[in-house]
């Protein structure tokens, strides 16, 4: 059995955790949209866009930033998990 770790593929990530924070975006606008008076899903879509939850904009913002963050967060989690798993 081979115990080394194998290294991440940085691109691999990034479009990965960008995939995952547009669907989760998605998910709680239209949970915000659909239930009003439930404030959970609002501070999520709080995160990524300050307009207003009924505006095309809000769409754009969260859906653009849900994909800078993924991004952003695969660069450096990316690199930091490689080298770990060198040592």
């Amino acid at each position: 059995m081979n115990t080394q770790a194998s290294p991440l593929n940085i691109v691999a990530l990034g479009w990965g955790l960008s995939a995952a924070l547009v669907v989760l975006f998605v998910i709680c606008l239209a949970v915000a949209l659909v239930f009003p008076e439930w404030r959970g899903s609002h501070a999520w879509v709080g995160l990524f866009s300050l307009a207003p939850k009924t505006t095309v904009r809000v769409w754009i913002d969260g859906i653009v930033f849900s994909i800078v963050f993924g991004w952003v967060a695969g660069v450096v989690l990316g690199p930091v998990y490689n080298r770990l798993i060198r040592r």
